[in-house]
């Protein structure tokens, strides 16, 4: 039996274009997945700089109140 008869030949096409679909899919999830780590970096060195600002203020604080500065 041939591949024309089995119906394979048309089978093929619909395979490859899935295939490509696919791809093109895969693709456009990595560049999603790229995007996202970066915003996530963004928002680690934001949470990083904005938790040491306030350890020092809280520092601060505690030493003024501690050793009566503001007496």
């Amino acid at each position: 039996m041939s591949p024309d008869e089995n119906g394979w030949n048309r089978h093929q096409k619909l395979v490859l274009a899935e295939l490509k679909r696919l791809d093109t899919t895969t693709q456009q999830i990595h560049r999603e997945l790229s995007s996202l780590r970066v915003s996530v970096e963004v928002l680690r060195s934001r949470a990083i700089t904005w938790g040491a600002a306030g350890g020092v203020l809280a520092w601060i604080s505690s030493m003024i109140l501690a050793n009566g500065w503001l007496k």
